[in-house]
C-alpha cells in the first residue's frame, strides 16, 4: 500500500504544476483608483500584525480548549518566550509556496505542500491529508468524511493573503478560499477565512469597525453559521448589553455547530474588538476570556489590531514578555523565518511581486507618502466575486492547462456501489474565446465509461455515464481523463478518484448462503457469534470494521479460523479480507483438507505489511475445508488478538 500511495502522489505533483484557477485573475481592478503605501508605514503594519498574533497566541495557549469564561487581564503565566502556534506555521508555508510557485499560485500547489511540510494530522489537518494521499484533490481533499470541515483551522492563518493584498478584499478572499478549500473544503471553516481574510485586508485602509465588519460579511454567504454568529455579537454590542450576555448569545446562537468550530471561534474575535474600547490589551483579554479557542481568537485580533494601528497601537508592557523569535510546531523539512523582522521583510517583498502580477491599483513604494483617505478610492466590496465564490460546490474541480480551464463535477460524494450509474460533467473553456478542437479520452478501472472517447470544440460540457460493475474488488478506484489536441499532443490530465463499497466475486464459493460453516478457535467474549463473519460477504473498510469482523480471544497466539464445504470443490485462489489495519495478521498459514484430519499446506507468509487484504494464487487444488491458522498479528496493544474481516475461495 505504501509504494501506491507513493507513486500516486507522485503522479499528482508530476501535474499538478500545469493546475491554476482562471478565476485568480478574473477580479475586477481596472475601474479603482491608484494608491500608494509608504513601504516603511507598511513594513510597520505587517510587522504588528505578526507581533500581535504572537501576543494573542500566547496570552490565549494556556487555556485553549476550555469552554468557561475566564477573568485574564493580562498574561497568566507571564512567558519569556512567544509559544509555537500551527495558526502561523502555515502560513509561513504558504510564503515558501509563494516564493517558489510564484502569485498564480491555487489549492493544487498548496495541497502538495501540505504533503511535504505539514508535520501533524490533528482533526482537518489529518483528514485532508490522507484524502490528498488517496488522490482526492482540492475541494473535496477538504470534505470528504470531514467532520472537522466547520473547525478552526482556516481562518486562523488568513494573515498572509492579506498581507499580500492591502486593501483589496476581493484577491485576498479568493486565495484564501483557495486556501481554506483544501482542508475545509466549501463550509463553515472556509467562510471563515473568506472573512478574516477580508476583514484583515480591508483594514490596512479603514479603520472603522463597523464598515470593516460590513466589507467583510459581504464576502461571505448571508445565511451561513459564521455570519449569523457575527451578527449575533455585532447585534449584542448594538443593544448594549454586557459582553458576558454576548458571549451567551454568541453560544446559542452557534450550538448547531458548536465547541471549537469557526462560527462561534470568529464572532468571539468580533466580540472582544467591539467591547475592547480600542484598547489592546482590553481586547485580546476580552476575546480570550469568551474560553473555547482562545489562543486563535486572541491571535487573531491581535493581529487585526496590528494591522490597524501598526506597532505603536500594541503597549510596551505587552511586548515585553515575548522576544522576535518564531517557534514551529506544525511544519518542518525547510528552514523557516526566525524572527518576526525576517517574516515581515519577506511578506513586504513578495506583497509587492503579487500586486504587479495582479496589475493591482496598489503600490508599496518608499520615501513616498501614504495615499490619504485611501479606502474611498478602491473596491472593497465586490459582489460579483463573492456570488462567484459561493457559487461553487465541493464536488467542483478546477484545473488549467495552458489556455484551457476544465472543470471536473462529481456532482456529489465520491462514492460507489456495485452496479450503479451515475453521471459527471467535464466542462471545457478556452481562456480569451479560444475554440480549440479538443480530444478527451477517458481511462478508468473497472467502470464503463460513456462516451470514452469524445472530440468536442472550445466551448464545450461534456455528460459522461459511469457504469460500475457488479463486483467492486478496490476500495479505490482511480481513473483519468486525457485531453490531446489535433496533433496528439497531450494538453493535461484529469485524475478522478472514487471509493467503492467492497463485494466479493461472483465465484466465490465460500459464502454462508451456499452452506459453508465458519467455526473458529475463540470469539472475543464482547463479541460472540462473530466467527459467522468471515463468510457472510461483508467486507470491513479500513475505519467502518465493528461489527464485520471475525476477533479472537486474547488467549496467547496461534489462533485459527476455518471454513467447512457442504461438497468438495476446486480451489484456485484465496482473498483474505483483513479487518482492522492496526491489528492485521503478519504471520500466517493456510491449510486445506479433504477429510478434516490430513491437512496440507498451501501458503506460508511471514513478516506480511500489507494492511487490508492477502491474495495467493495456486495450483488448482480439490477441497473441502479451509484453514487460516495466525501466528502473530501487527497490533502491539493487543498483542494476543487476531481479526479477519472476509475470506474469498474462488476456482481460480
Amino acid at each position: 500500500m505504501r509504494c501506491k500511495c507513493s507513486g500516486w502522489v507522485s503522479w499528482y505533483a508530476l501535474y499538478h504544476v500545469m493546475f491554476a484557477c482562471a478565476w485568480l485573475s478574473s477580479v475586477s481592478l481596472c475601474a479603482q483608483q491608484s494608491i500608494v503605501f509608504n513601504e516603511a508605514e507598511f513594513a510597520d503594519k505587517v510587522y504588528a500584525c505578526w507581533l500581535g498574533k504572537a501576543i494573542g497566541g500566547t496570552l490565549g495557549m494556556p487555556f485553549e480548549g476550555k469552554r468557561q469564561m475566564h477573568n485574564l487581564s493580562f498574561y497568566e503565566p507571564i512567558p519569556k518566550e512567544p509559544v509555537p502556534n500551527d495558526d502561523l506555521d502555515l502560513q509561513l508555508l504558504w510564503l515558501k509556496a509563494l516564493e517558489e510557485r510564484g502569485p498564480k499560485i491555487t489549492a493544487h500547489d498548496l495541497a502538495e505542500y501540505w504533503l511535504k511540510y505539514v508535520v501533524v494530522n490533528w482533526n482537518e489537518y489529518g483528514v485532508c491529508k490522507a484524502n490528498l494521499r488517496l488522490g482526492l484533490l482540492p475541494p473535496l481533499s477538504g470534505h470528504y468524511k470531514n467532520k472537522w470541515r466547520d473547525s478552526n483551522g482556516a481562518w486562523i492563518r488568513s494573515e498572509i493573503w492579506a498581507c499580500m493584498f492591502p486593501g483589496l478584499p476581493a484577491l485576498a478572499a479568493k486565495y484564501a478560499f483557495e486556501d481554506a478549500c483544501v482542508d475545509h473544503g466549501v463550509a463553515e471553516g472556509t467562510y471563515a477565512e473568506v472573512f478574516t481574510a477580508t476583514l484583515q485586508s480591508a483594514a490596512f485602509v479603514e479603520s472603522d469597525k463597523h464598515k470593516l465588519l460590513s466589507i467583510a460579511l459581504s464576502y461571505i454567504p448571508k445565511d451561513c453559521g459564521v455570519a449569523r454568529s457575527i451578527k449575533v455579537a455585532i447585534d449584542s454590542w448594538r443593544k448594549g448589553l454586557d459582553w458576558k450576555t454576548a458571549r451567551e448569545r454568541v453560544v446559542e446562537a452557534s450550538k448547531d455547530t458548536g465547541w471549537f468550530m469557526a462560527p462561534q471561534n470568529v464572532a468571539f474575535v468580533v466580540l472582544g474588538w467591539l467591547y475592547g474600547d480600542d484598547d489592546f490589551g482590553k481586547s485580546i483579554c476580552t476575546a480570550v476570556n469568551c474560553g473555547d479557542d482562545t489562543d486563535c481568537t486572541g491571535a487573531t485580533l491581535g493581529a487585526l489590531l496590528g494591522i490597524i494601528n501598526g506597532t505603536k497601537g500594541i503597549p510596551k508592557k505587552w511586548r515585553e514578555p515575548i522576544s522576535e523569535e518564531i517557534r514551529n510546531i506544525a511544519i518542518g523539512g525547510f528552514e523557516p523565518p526566525k524572527t518576526i523582522t525576517e517574516l515581515t521583510e519577506r511578506v513586504v517583498r513578495m506583497a509587492k511581486v503579487m500586486l504587479k502580477e495582479h496589475n493591482a491599483p496598489v503600490s508599496i513604494v518608499p520615501d513616498v507618502p501614504t495615499t490619504q483617505n485611501a479606502s474611498s478610492k478602491l473596491k472593497l466590496v465586490d459582489e460579483g466575486v463573492a456570488k462567484e465564490l459561493w457559487s461553487r460546490t465541493p464536488f467542483q474541480i478546477v484545473f488549467k492547462f495552458g489556455r484551457i480551464e476544465a472543470v471536473l463535477d462529481l456532482h456529489g460524494e465520491p462514492d460507489v456501489e456495485p452496479e450503479m450509474e451515475r453521471e459527471i460533467t467535464l466542462s471545457l473553456n478556452g481562456v480569451g474565446g479560444e475554440r480549440a478542437l479538443v480530444k478527451v479520452e477517458w481511462h478508468f478501472d473497472g467502470v464503463d465509461v460513456k462516451p470514452k472517447v469524445a472530440s468536442v470544440r472550445l466551448p464545450a460540457k461534456l455528460k459522461v455515464s459511469l457504469s460500475i460493475g457488479s463486483t467492486i474488488t478496490s476500495e479505490v478506484i482511480r481513473g483519468k481523463a486525457v485531453l490531446t489536441d489535433e496533433t496528439a499532443k497531450v494538453l493535461g490530465v484529469i485524475p478522478i478518484t472514487l471509493f467503492g463499497k467492497l463485494t466479493t466475486h461472483k465465484e466465490n464459493f465460500a459464502l454462508s448462503k451456499y452452506g459453508v460453516v465458519a467455526t473458529s478457535d475463540s470469539e472475543l467474549d464482547w463479541e460472540k457469534g462473530c466467527t459467522a463473519k468471515v463468510n457472510d460477504g461483508v467486507i470491513a473498510g479500513e475505519k467502518d470494521f465493528e461489527g464485520k469482523r471475525w476477533h479472537s480471544a486474547l488467549t496467547p497466539h496461534p489462533h485459527w479460523v476455518q471454513l467447512t464445504l457442504p461438497e468438495v470443490r476446486t480451489l484456485g485462489r484465496i482473498i483474505i479480507h483483513f479487518a482492522d489495519p492496526r491489528g492485521h495478521p503478519v504471520d500466517f498459514d493456510g491449510e486445506v483438507s479433504i477429510d478434516g484430519q490430513t491437512w496440507k499446506k498451501i501458503f506460508s507468509i511471514r513478516g506480511y505489511t500489507n494492511t487490508r487484504r492477502f491474495e495467493c494464487a495456486i495450483e488448482p487444488i480439490p477441497i473441502k475445508h479451509f484453514k487460516l491458522v495466525i501466528y502473530k498479528s501487527a497490533s502491539k496493544q493487543w498483542v494476543n488478538a487476531a481479526q479477519v474481516s472476509e475470506i474469498e475461495l474462488l476456482p481460480k
